[in-house]
């Protein structure tokens, strides 16, 4: 057992590995693989290997490279090829093979086509790119990928022939590093290569013969390449994903974030000035007047309060649903963990994060494979934490003194909840969404083997590391001096707070609303583009991580004080002590405009017609958009925790 438990260590340290890149320098005439990827299409969420389509040409000496766990996450399925490369040597034409496809095929690639799949090819960690030139500043940028063909009156035209241009960098010690992969495609009939003529006519597909009829002979495809080595003094292999990174709208963008981070700053300060109000002109009026008591109480039963000072003694007994808010807060501290991880780790990374410049990359390259990777690590690592304040914040929710010792067997059960809930929901959630993808035979979905060491990980090493967190937590003890230890007071045994006084403010729906519209605009524009680039133009890398950080911490900053407004406002104005669970409704409040932002994108840019398609992109938008709500929920109870206690501490100590 120890052994397998080092292993899944073992593993998660290699996949940490994996992100971090190495230089890799060539001689002339060395063999340079070229490994095929996938092909995958904007229109659908359905990507397949390159190497499975049934018109390509096959090779069953050639074998599948291992990839890292961030790159099956993402989907991505390298193979081998039959593309003869060595470094610095031209190859002006080659045959690669004749295919002999079968109508089957044929029709399946016509389809491919006229849905829009672009083919994604490897070379040394580099994307096969289609060239594109800026009309801004007339220089040029890479979009990943090349399409498997076009369509020209209503006929589909295969693109069998490829130019492949590798550009180069002379390095200090005299070898040589590839700092770019261009694909040129051309549609050519026959097995000669076209060159840079421009007198050759294009291979249709026909999917009927001359009669009208289906076609029931098979088509040969000839398979033809070309091969040319350039020196591109310009570029270095520090910043040979910047071509990647720019387009016609990079200079656009980086001003849209400017305005949008200095308007979502502007806001923050509105909601600031707030805040202080409150705390400055209204609280500090009220705890400097003599606190005012209930007139009279009923064992069981809350008084008839005046003030909000006079809902001290039962602001703090044991809301409804104690635990499950415990356990959804410390799912919200596992995500902001997760989440900050990632963008910090991102921006530490590379230096294109709030302009342009260089992209150099400190870690790792390949940023959309980085994400899953890195993703996992700090969920897997955010357990301990959220296990941690989990059992922290599960004390003062249900009333226990805060320096409560609980027996073993119930920190180890608590440590399973707070650490364990997130990522197994998450992972369920996963494998069933898994199941339509495998029935689709696409190459998202997870091999079996993922399976296993997802489910180990998380069962050998998140669950451990929660109970560890809980362990510590525990243990942890507040000082006699600690607002938390001064505003308790024992509740009434077997009491448990209802919720009194309702009002159109305590709905969720009004609440939601009211409190969700601020934290929305200040994540609005990083929305878009982040949608932009996963769902709409998967060619292109979203790269402004350093905008994104900045909008994080902002989001946290104004939910947190959202939260305290709603808890004023609860407690002065309603009178009303049930704040636990309002709070994580104005908290959770942006996870809702997120999925109804994802709602009205899908109607206004995107075209899915499967439906396989639109269940993966609404699902897992709502595992996004619930992930986001239970942070910003999270961090509204811990706010308002922090505030109760602190301002009938002051109370009690007065």
């Amino acid at each position: 057992m120890l052994s397998h438990i080092l292993f899944l260590y073992l593993l998660a340290v290699s996949t940490a590995l994996d992100l971090i890149h190495s230089k890799r320098y060539y001689q002339k005439g060395e063999s340079v693989d070229l490994l095929l990827n996938k092909i995958e299409s904007d229109h659908t969420q359905l990507p397949y290997r390159y190497h499975d389509l049934p018109f390509v040409c096959h090779d069953k000496t050639k074998r599948a490279k291992t990839p890292s766990l961030g790159e099956v996450l993402k989907g991505d399925r390298l193979w081998e090829s039959n593309y003869q490369l060595r470094f610095g040597e031209d190859i002006p034409c080659a045959r690669l093979c004749d295919m002999s496809a079968t109508p089957k095929a044929i029709s399946w690639a016509d389809s491919l086509i006229r849905k829009g799949y672009v083919v994604h090819w490897v070379l040394d960690g580099l994307p096969g790119a289609t060239t594109f030139q800026s009309s801004n500043s007339r220089s040029k940028y890479y979009a990943a990928g090349f399409p498997l063909g076009f369509v020209q009156n209503d006929v589909s035209y295969y693109y069998n022939h490829v130019l492949l241009v590798v550009r180069y960098h002379v390095e200090q010690n005299g070898l040589y590093s590839i700092v770019g992969f261009e694909v040129y495609p051309k549609s050519v009939i026959d097995e000669s290569c076209p060159g840079s003529s421009k007198n050759f006519k294009n291979f249709p597909l026909h999917l009927k013969d001359s009669s009208g009829n289906p076609k029931q002979d098979r088509t040969l495809i000839p398979y033809t390449y070309a091969v040319y080595w350039r020196e591109d003094k310009s570029v270095s292999h520090e910043n040979r994903w910047d071509l990647y990174y720019e387009n016609d709208n990079s200079a656009t963008s980086r001003n849209i974030h400017w305005i949008s981070l200095v308007n979502s700053i502007v806001l923050v300060c509105l909601v600031s000035l707030v805040v202080a109000v409150v705390l400055v002109r209204f609280l500090r009026t009220d705890l400097k007047a003599s606190p005012l008591i209930p007139t009279a109480e009923v064992k069981g039963e809350p008084a008839s309060y005046n003030s909000w000072q006079s809902l001290s003694n039962v602001a703090i007994q044991k809301p409804m649903g104690a635990f499950l808010l415990s356990c959804l807060c410390a799912a919200g501290v596992q995500t902001i963990i997760a989440m900050m991880g990632v963008v910090v780790i991102f921006v530490l990374n590379s230096k294109l994060s709030l302009g342009s410049g260089t992209s150099s990359s400190i870690f790792f390259e390949n940023h959309q494979s980085a994400v899953f990777s890195t993703s996992l690590l700090f969920l897997l690592a955010s357990g301990y934490v959220s296990a941690y304040i989990g059992i922290i914040l599960h004390k003062l929710l249900s009333n226990e003194h805060p320096n409560t010792q609980f027996p073993f067997s119930k920190i180890c059960r608590l440590g399973c909840f707070f650490a364990g809930g997130l990522p197994l929901t998450l992972l369920t959630a996963i494998l069933f969404i898994n199941l339509f993808v495998w029935a689709k035979e696409s190459s998202n979905a997870l091999p079996f083997g993922t399976i296993v060491v997802l489910i180990l990980m998380f069962t050998l090493i998140q669950i451990p590391l929660g109970i560890l967190g809980s362990f510590h937590g525990n243990k942890f003890t507040f000082s006699n001096k600690s607002c938390f230890i001064n505003s308790y007071s024992p509740p009434d045994k077997g009491f448990v707070k209802r919720n009194s006084n309702k009002t159109l403010f305590f709905r969720p729906v009004l609440s939601v609303i009211a409190f969700g519209l601020i934290p929305f605009g200040i994540v609005y524009v990083d929305l878009l583009f982040i949608f932009n680039s996963v769902w709409l133009e998967k060619t292109t890398f979203y790269y402004m991580y350093g905008f994104l950080l900045l909008t994080t911490v902002l989001l946290l900053i104004v939910v947190a004080e959202s939260t305290i407004v709603a808890t004023y406002i609860t407690l002065s104005v309603f009178k009303n002590p049930d704040w636990q669970w309002l709070c994580f409704q104005v908290g959770s409040s942006i996870g809702w405009y997120i999925y109804a932002y994802t709602t009205y994108y899908f109607i206004r840019y995107l075209s899915m017609s499967d439906i396989v398609s639109v269940l993966i992109y609404f699902a897992y938008m709502a595992l996004v958009s619930a992930a986001v709500g239970v942070a910003g929920g999270a961090v509204g109870v811990i706010t308002a925790t922090i505030f109760i206690r602190k301002i009938y501490g002051e109370i009690k100590m007065d």
